[in-house]
């Protein structure tokens, strides 16, 4: 019982220590602040932008269109609005207008004035010829949307020239009959959109942001702990009084206390903002808002599954910190001492990261074994939880691959720990360490 007294002890002390830190109240202000704000920037955005049109200038010296490009361009251009802006009771993207002059329209273009001007010619085999001049993007959202606007525009021409009535050209458009289904008969969930798939990778990716802060802010915390008790000798005082291994298990608990506090009021906010962003949304914009809502693919499974890893990650990591700051007896030698931890956890979050946002396919064989390396899978099982590529017995056995790591760092941090905690003066190498470790004192 005395064991666990003494472990309590020295958490609690690491957790009242830190909580009262300037540097730990202003650093939770400025995360709940900077949450709130990215969990409303879509909000910010819609209003910001509510009343801004873009203009664009059509020029037309093609004779006998069959329809009015202007009028066409805009139904076309705002899709959600469609070819009357003004009876939609909603501001258009766009605003487009016929002008005569095309050098006139091509300098106001120059001056800012105008977003783009569309030149339509008819070339000497009777086709439409479309020019865009703008100073934006080439291959932007506004010459993206013109173009396909001009495509339409040429083909509506085309069945005209060919003696196909307008009222005959909309079958044209008609869409075919096209189905995306899962290659698994026994699946009868919706299958996922592209935006579907963005929203999964997007909050994956920022829940494996969260846990490797967690375990690169704690963990030097823990390291740098252990370096200041040893270089003002306090260390030979407190052992009087609790073993080794007490003090290792209560600053990873302190400490983790102390980091689980934070980002529980970081994930609060968050979740408190995202809640009210919809009604927030119909106050400021007047109506609901689409891009306003919960982000896709989150749910109670995959926040479970981001309070697993994360936990059970830190405490693999915090043990090595802590025994990786015994070794050492400055402040200056903290960093060099966690560099292995630090790159390896670097190097789990950045694969993490790629395969969560598509750059590296997170279905393949390697990643599905690389994500059960208990050290990485912290980082990388998000991912493939969001997206639905985890199994089931692939989560058990990372969970399971995890715990029993957990038991052996600390035991390895332990003997280090042990050993480590009462070296001055010197930095121990690799087979100092390893003779640590194989006596344990």
């Amino acid at each position: 019982m005395s064991n666990l007294a003494n472990i309590i002890a020295v958490a609690r002390r690491e957790f009242g220590v830190r909580v009262r830190t300037r540097s730990f109240v202003f650093g939770t202000v400025l995360l709940v602040l900077g949450v709130a704000i990215i969990a409303f920037l879509p909000v910010i955005i819609r209003y910001l932008d509510r009343s801004d049109s873009e203009r664009v200038a059509v020029y037309v010296s093609a004779p006998d269109l069959p329809t009015n490009p202007a009028v066409t361009l805009t139904a076309l251009l705002n899709p959600n609005v469609g070819s009357d802006p003004a009876g939609s009771g909603e501001p258009p993207d766009f605003t487009v207008s016929a002008v005569s002059d095309l050098d006139a329209a091509r300098n106001a273009t120059q001056r800012g004035e105008y977003g783009a001007v569309l030149s339509i010619e008819r070339a000497i085999g009777g086709d439409l010829h479309f020019t865009l001049f703008t100073n934006q993007d080439s291959t932007g959202s506004t010459a993206s949307l013109v173009r396909q606007a001009s495509n339409a525009i040429a083909i509506s021409d085309r069945l005209a020239r060919l003696g196909v009535a307008p009222a005959d050209q909309a079958g044209v458009y008609v869409p075919a009959d096209y189905r995306v289904m899962w290659p698994d008969p026994t699946r009868t969930d919706p299958t996922r959109d592209t935006v579907d798939m963005a929203g999964r990778g997007l909050l994956a990716f920022g829940m494996t942001i969260l846990i490797f802060m967690i375990i690169i802010m704690y963990g030097t915390w823990i390291a740098m702990s252990v370096v200041e008790e040893k270089s003002s000798r306090v260390m030979e005082v407190v052992l009087n009084a609790a073993s080794p291994f007490q003090l290792l298990a209560g600053k990873v608990l302190g400490v983790g206390a102390v980091a689980f506090a934070q980002y529980a009021a970081v994930v609060m906010a968050g979740g408190a903002a995202l809640l009210v962003q919809g009604p927030v949304a119909n106050a400021v914009l007047g109506s609901g808002d689409p891009s306003a809502g919960l982000p896709e693919g989150l749910s109670m499974g995959l926040l479970l599954m981001f309070g697993v890893y994360g936990v059970l990650g830190f405490l693999v990591y915090a043990s090595l910190y802590a025994a990786a700051g015994s070794l050492v007896s400055r402040q200056e030698d903290v960093n060099a001492a966690v560099m292995p931890m630090t790159l390896v956890s670097t190097g789990g979050y950045l694969i993490g990261v790629y395969a969560a946002t598509g750059l590296l396919d997170i279905q393949s064989g390697w990643m599905t074994v690389l994500s059960q390396i208990p050290l990485v899978s912290p980082f990388m099982m998000i991912g493939r939880v969001a997206t639905g590529a985890a199994e089931p017995w692939e989560l058990v056995l990372s969970i399971g691959l995890l715990v029993a790591s957990i038991v052996g760092a600390l035991w390895l941090a332990a003997r280090i720990y042990r050993a480590g905690v009462l070296l001055y003066g010197q930095r121990p190498g690799i087979l100092a360490v390893w003779r640590l470790v194989r006596s344990g004192a």
